[in-house]
């Protein structure tokens, strides 16, 4: 079992994944509002994601995702249905009033809809409207105010937003299921990418595409300190999210058994990615991002790179071996 005292987070209520931070935010206003954030963080594969600009190592990585499937698909392992609007800039007047209508339909149920780029290029929840001054009241991780329905429509590329459906009455042993084929499709690069092919790199190769970003003296100071932010917290959520695996399935039969067993294995070594991070970020502390082109941390860097790549390789590896075991065992009661 890992000590939980050498990883350095103590607020886990607050991510620097806004994705995450947006679903947990809306799902707190269903019948699952027992899911904390390090459930989400982990059951999304939030926890386990990498996304690295493979010229400069650009701020844009982390919330560059296909967000009509990712967010679809995360909501999807925590039991939801959802709905989606991605109409294309300029947007018709008609999809922007249905976008609209989505937004107030979800609102009206008493859900918080999920948007991007409401204040700052993050993601947000829309939670209040009022028609007749034509304004949403919203909130991201930069401030809580209103955005106007015409400001709201200014959209840069895409008018994005998510909202959640109906509830399922999925199991933990199937969240945790999908939650690994989402994790592991992450790390070896079978995620769905679309528009942002070629543009980013995802999961173990991504670590590769990091260190020759470094070795190269390329990387742009401000985005490598908010990449390693990010992922850094993610791990510190990965290792916890795991070791919380093995005190919360109870081993009454032999999957709760398997779950304490392989999670526990993985939750060691993603304990080392975190630290390997921690290391990072106090060599390149955001936002001013310290000397990235400094021959000495370039090299420093690639060396913690490359010791945490090795060490999320062996906890993709137990990840794998928990997966094919859940895979044998699909009855939610047992009885044995």
């Amino acid at each position: 079992m890992i000590e939980q005292k050498k990883i350095k987070k103590d607020d886990w209520t607050k991510t620097w994944t806004s994705a995450a931070a947006a679903i947990h935010g809306a799902i707190k206003y269903t019948d699952k509002r027992y899911l904390d954030l390090i459930d989400v963080m982990g059951l999304t594969g939030h926890a386990f994601r990498i996304n690295i600009d493979p010229i400069e190592i650009n701020a844009a990585g982390p919330t560059a995702l296909p967000g009509g499937y990712i967010m679809r698909k995360n909501l999807c392992n925590l039991g939801f249905t959802s709905n989606l609007g991605d109409a294309e800039v300029p947007v018709p007047p008609d999809k922007l009033q249905h976008t609209i209508a989505l937004i107030q339909e979800s609102i009206d149920r008493g859900i918080p809809a999920i948007v991007f780029d409401l204040f700052i290029p993050e993601f947000g929840l829309i939670y209040g409207y009022d028609d007749e001054e034509k304004v949403f009241h919203a909130k991201d991780s930069s401030k809580d105010g209103v955005v106007s329905y015409e400001e709201f429509a200014d959209a840069r590329g895409v008018l994005y937003t998510t909202t959640v459906g109906e509830s399922l009455p999925h199991s933990k042993y199937e969240m945790l299921r999908m939650a690994l084929d989402t994790i592991l499709d992450h790390a070896h690069g079978r995620e769905w990418q679309h528009i942002f092919e070629g543009k980013f790199v995802i999961g173990l190769k991504a670590y590769d595409a990091w260190t020759d970003v470094m070795a190269k003296r390329c990387a742009d100071a401000n985005g490598n300190a908010f990449n390693i932010q990010v992922v850094s917290d993610a791990r510190e959520f990965a290792a916890k999210f795991l070791h919380d695996l093995t005190i919360k399935w109870n081993g009454t039969n032999i999957v709760e058994r398997g779950v304490r067993k392989f999670a526990g294995e993985a939750a060691k070594h993603y304990q080392e990615v975190a630290l390997a991070f921690t290391e990072l970020r106090e060599l390149f502390p955001f936002p001013h991002g310290g000397d990235p082109l400094n021959k000495g941390y370039a090299e420093r860097a690639i060396e913690l790179l490359r010791k945490a790549k090795e060490a999320e390789e062996k906890g993709v590896k137990q990840l794998e071996i928990l997966h094919e075991f859940m895979k044998n065992y699909y009855a939610e009661k047992w009885i044995h």
